[in-house]
């Protein structure tokens, strides 16, 4: 059992400031932390006595390091708690149940700030591991696999989740092997088999990655930097007798851009972004991957049924068009296939043995290495949860048996059976081999379970009880909706500290400072904002931002829009294109809020529909897609209120950190009837946040129309402590429904004789703003065109019913923009669209952006550093030929230091040295002034404890300046990437599936009746489901897919996707000719399908529609 081989003292003198001291049995040292400095005591007699000042407070197994919720809140964490798991390595390994928060600020505090008490729940729940020795050089490191170990790798990253929490130790030189613990998340077994007299060791470690971190509806997907959610490696390790085996597999979720928001209760709606967004990060991903493993082989577990279709699809295509398309895809509808008969899962395993044995496994004897793993399994379902689980843990035990069940040596499976081949022969006897069989089994469930709890709350779904799965179903579900919230910020908070989290500086340095620098030279943060301009090239972008209330969102499609002045007249005015010159003009970023999007009903108020999204989708991308291509980058709606993004292909690599969020605002915050929506994201190192409101309507409701902006600006908030107003540039649109306090006839006189000037003078909005009210240090356009509400509609007059409201510049924009941005508003004004009640406002920008320049950084950056002096801010003061260090100038030293403007915060006699803890790296560099400095006759020698400290820092930064010059540089994007121009949500009429038309694998039924389907000579075929204008799925059949036969179906569900390389094919349709995409609208006239529009797909060639009575939709 492990010992509590630390103590933790502390003095708490109202006339001193607060101080702990470690002590520790495997060292003669001790730690002092004091004034947020950490010094290490030899526990001599002069320390003993100045121990007498301080208290116990603790005992406990280790220590995590120090956690940083604020500049002044910082926290000592030590394990008070563990339990044993066994041993590998003759090294002890331990779960953590309890880790208690030591404040280094006073003692026995309270702890008034909520996350650290959510934080401590966190890490006492039994997902942290960690490794013990008494002897120190033979430590295990639990976040490498035994090949890594092998080789001499230093600890993975991606593994090591106290690593944040080791900066303020290593920044002052603290050996942290002797002092800290390093920790993994994620779950460990270990069990024992007995052979004879003899005894093996059997484990299964599963460690999860901190890259992206997060809870089941919190975190899906990929971010911009290639890592994707609940990625977890497990390794299965069998030793015995100096000998030692190893077999790795990964799992982690869908590597494109897509998320499962609000209430999740049973069904789940999956959203899926544009397939061009995810694109650079798609290619990050498995070029990590490649280089972190070798071989990769996808195993994708996903079904036919709800968002997994339109996920896996969407999976299927990106694949085929990335640079890693050599990367085998294995798609197996685990759900079907398992339904159809409990031994499909054969049918997998035998399409997996020639890349298991291709890849191998890790094998050393006597530290002799005899065989290397060189590829991996990455496995996923939609929550890499149980279905990876089942198959994961049939890959690891999966042993191959003859017809009379006798066991068959040389026909062992991989994996169990190739590790027990390569032990000794006694290990091979049948009762032997069942014992590993079993205890493995019992293993893998484990490491199941474990899994699923970090991710989900509960336990795996087995399938073997109903009752009990139905439990952990309802547990998750409460645990989804109440609980993941707290938990997803414990994640945040321990990964990247309330300072990363929470401070404007820290998040503007973030885009240049590598996070290491960040943490261990806080006050660097200053000085790279002071210079980041030098560090930059400067690049003009246009941006048009336009909003509109559209009156229900019905007109979109009705004959009468048709007539009026199209979107285009909006988009591109012609005093705008007169304005810049360009006849083709066209953005590079658009952004269209829209209000009243539906009817604002009580039905849409609790559930809104998305039909008219849709739409409007399609109107705006079609108008735009006339001048220029364009992608849409994010697309989010609250009931009514709606706002799109789209941006130019070729920027969308420089795009990082997209966020949305959104807030209600009508009836108090209850109902969405009246609330805001925002994007937010950088693009290249210029944040911008696009925001769109609806605010309470009414003539005097001007108070009510303030609390929504408030708390618009308050609620409002993205992950890492970012906000609305911390972005460098800010648009914010919509119908802020303030009013003119004129009467109507005076109002309407005035718009005859176009005296807006005199009308702005009573618009209510304009004198919140002077008032300092609202859209403080926000600027807006002059008002010099007729207010925009309220009309007729498909008029020119304004209201005219009963109620004969007053025409008011409802309808608004407002923009903000920082010192590390310019912005120049081009064009401010209306247009003549007349389909609502409201007309369109439009605005053009010309922003300034800062892109990072390399070299100038690499410059800039080692100046910042150089002149900031050591990270530790550490002295040694020696007299010459005198040791140890005579007491008596002790003071006298401390005068001289004075005259410098410098306080020690810490000071300790060492030998022949005194040591000066300094507050910053500058003051040790002034301190150096001293040296030669004559003191009652000795001659002083002051030099820093770290001479060389430049040199260790450009390491650091050659590895960052690599990545970003990957980051700017290594993903292009290629016009031919796209696919889905819009999001797909699991219940949309575009997604269904005709469970008659699809067979349990998920591929094309053979009963399908002839008319349905076109088959060649061969047999093949397969489909993609398009829609026409009557909402009639349309069936188009491509050709020559292999291993498809409808007149003999393939016995093996397991269908590469890869079949063959795809080309850009023209469809004939009956009546006109165009090219098929997913995206794809048609017009039916009888049986005769007219093409619409759409973008290029590529297709397998001689891909030709079939245009049946009754179309059906098919699937593969």
């Amino acid at each position: 059992m492990a010992s509590r081989a630390f103590r933790v003292l502390f003095r708490d003198d109202p006339s001193l400031p607060f101080s702990v001291i470690v002590d520790s049995s495997r060292t003669n040292q001790s730690l002092l932390l004091e004034s947020s400095a950490i010094l290490t005591l030899i526990n001599n007699a002069p320390t003993e006595e100045y121990k007498k000042a301080y208290k116990k407070l603790i005992d406990c197994y280790g220590l995590l390091g120090i956690l940083r919720v604020s500049k002044e809140d910082q926290f000592l964490l030590a394990v008070t708690g563990v339990l044993s798991m066994g041993q590998l390595y003759n090294c002890d390994i331990y779960k953590i149940t309890m880790v208690q928060f030591i404040s280094l600020k006073c003692a026995y505090s309270e702890f008034i700030d909520p996350r650290i008490n959510e934080l401590q729940r966190l890490m006492s729940s039994g997902i942290f591991y960690f490794a013990t020795s008494v002897d120190q050089s033979s430590l295990i490191d639990l976040t490498l696999t035994a090949q890594k170990r092998m080789a001499g790798d230093a600890s993975d990253d991606r593994f090591f989740w106290n690593k944040n929490l080791h900066y303020q130790f290593e920044r002052y030189g603290i050996d942290t092997d002797n002092w800290l613990l390093r920790i993994m998340c994620g779950t460990i077994q270990i069990r024992l088999v007995y052979i004879g007299c003899k005894t093996a060791k059997v484990a299964v470690l599963s460690r999860l990655s901190s890259e992206r971190v997060g809870t089941r509806f919190n975190v899906r997907g990929v971010n911009d930097r290639g890592h994707v959610a609940n990625f977890v490696e497990t390794e299965q390790l069998i030793i015995y007798e100096g000998n030692e085996t190893s077999f790795v597999q990964i799992r982690g979720s869908v590597p494109l851009s897509w998320e499962q928001p609000g209430i999740n209760v049973g069904s789940h709606k999956v959203k899926l972004r544009a397939l061009e967004i995810s694109f650079p990060a798609y290619e990050r991903h498995f070029r990590s991957l490649k280089k972190e493993y070798g071989g990769i082989t996808i195993v994708d577990l996903l079904g036919s049924k709800e968002g997994e279709r339109i996920l896996t699809q969407a999976y299927k295509t990106q694949h085929q068009n990335s640079s890693h398309k050599d990367v085998e895809f294995i798609a197996f509808d685990y759900h079907a296939q398992m339904k159809t008969s409990k031994k499909s899962i054969s049918f997998l395993m035998d399409k997996l043995k020639p890349k298991l044995k291709q890849f191998g496994f890790f094998h050393v004897d006597n530290e002799r290495l005899l065989r290397s793993q060189c590829g991996v399994l990455r496995t996923n379902c939609l929550d890499c949860l149980d279905r990876t689980n089942a198959v994961q843990t049939c890959v690891g035990l999966q042993v191959s048996h003859c017809i009379d069940n006798i066991l068959l040596i040389n026909r062992f499976f991989f994996v169990l059976g190739a590790q027990l081949r390569c032990l000794p022969p006694e290990v091979l006897k049948p009762n032997i081999i069942a014992r590993f069989e079993e205890l493995l089994k019992d293993l893998w469930q484990k490491n199941g379970d474990f899994c699923s709890v970090i991710y989900a709350g509960t336990g795996a779904l087995e399938g073997k009880s109903k009752f009990k799965d139905a439990g952990r179903s309802l547990a998750r579900t409460i645990q989804n909706n109440l609980m993941d919230a707290s938990k997803q910020e414990s994640f945040d908070l321990l990964l990247y500290d309330g300072l990363s989290t929470s401070a404007l500086p820290s998040e503007c340095a973030a885009r240049f400072l590598p996070p290491i620098l960040i943490h261990e030279i806080p006050h660097a943060v200053e000085r790279v904002l002071e210079r980041e301009s030098e560090m930059v090239d400067k690049i003009s972008l246009t941006v048009f931002a336009g909003t509109w209330n559209v009156n229900g969102g019905k007109n979109m499609h009705n004959i009468a829009f048709r007539n009026q002045a199209p979107l285009s007249e909006w988009l591109f005015p012609k005093d705008l294109l007169v304005a810049v010159n360009e006849p083709n003009f066209n953005a590079d970023i658009v952004a269209i809020g829209l209000e009243e999007l539906i009817d604002l009903n009580a039905s849409n108020i609790v559930k809104a529909s998305t039909t008219n999204q849709k739409l409007w989708c399609k109107g705006l991308m079609d108008a735009l897609s006339k001048r220029g291509e364009y992608v849409l980058l994010g697309c989010e709606q609250l009931v009514g209120v709606c706002l799109f993004i789209f941006i130019k292909p070729h920027l969308l690599p420089a795009v990082r950190d997209f966020a949305t969020s959104s807030v209600k605002t009508g009836m108090g915050g209850t109902a969405g009837n009246k609330g805001s929506v925002s994007f937010c994201f950088s693009l290249y190192s210029t944040s911008f946040c696009f925001v769109c409101s609806h605010f309470a309507a009414g003539q005097n409701e001007v108070r009510d129309r303030y609390e929504d902006y408030v708390s618009t600006l308050k609620k409002i908030h993205f992950s890492m402590g970012r906000h609305i107003l911390s972005n460098d540039v800010v648009i914010w649109v919509g119908d802020f429904n303030y009013r003119i306090s004129l009467p109507g006839d005076e109002v309407k006189k005035a718009i005859q004789n176009k005296m807006f000037g005199h009308l702005a003078g009573s618009d209510q909005l304009t004198r919140q703003k002077a008032q300092g009210l609202v859209f403080k240090d926000f600027y807006e356009g002059p008002l010099n065109f007729a207010p925009t509400y309220k009309y007729d509609t498909f008029s020119d007059d304004y209201d005219t019913s009963e109620k004969c409201r007053v025409p008011a510049w409802t309808d608004r924009i407002f923009y903000k923009f920082s010192s590390r941005s310019g912005m120049q508003l081009l064009r401010y004004g209306r247009s003549e669209l007349k389909t609502s009640d409201h007309r369109p406002v439009g605005a053009l920008f010309n922003v300034t952006c800062w892109k990072l320049n390399v070299s100038k950084y690499e410059y800039v950056y080692n100046d910042i550093i150089s002149s900031m002096g050591p990270p530790d801010a550490t002295v040694l003061v020696s007299v010459f030929s005198t040791s140890p260090f005579p007491a008596k100038l002790y003071y006298p030293v401390l005068e001289k230091l004075t005259l410098l403007g410098i306080a020690p915060l810490l000071s300790k006699f060492e030998e022949e040295y005194l040591w000066l803890v300094l507050e910053n790296g500058e003051m040790a560099l002034a301190a150096l002034s001293m040296d030669g400095l004559s003191i009652d006759g000795f001659v002083l020698n002051v030099r820093l404890r770290i001479p060389d400290w430049t040199s260790l820092d450009c390491l650091q930064i050659k590895t960052h300046l690599a990545n970003k010059i990957e980051d700017i540089h290594d993903v292009p994007y290629s016009p031919t990437n796209g696919r889905l121009n819009f999001e797909f949500e699991d219940d949309d009429d575009d997604a269904s599936v005709s469970n008659s038309s699809t067979s349990p694998s998920g591929q094309l039924d053979p009963e399908l009746d002839s008319s349905t389907s076109l088959r060649d000579s061969n047999g093949c075929a397969d489909g993609v489901t398009l829609k026409n204008a009557s909402e009639q799925p349309a069936t188009y059949l491509q050709k020559n897919i292999q291993g498809l036969s409808l007149s003999s179906p393939p016995s093996d569900p397991c269908v590469p996707i890869l079949s063959q390389t795809p080309v850009s094919v023209p469809l004939r349709a009956a009546s006109s000719t165009g090219l098929c995409t997913t995206a794809l609208t048609c017009a039916q006239s009888g049986n005769d399908f007219e093409i619409l529009g759409g973008n290029s797909r590529s297709l397998h060639p001689e891909a030709i529609p079939t245009i049946p009575p009754r179309p059906k939709v098919i699937f593969r």
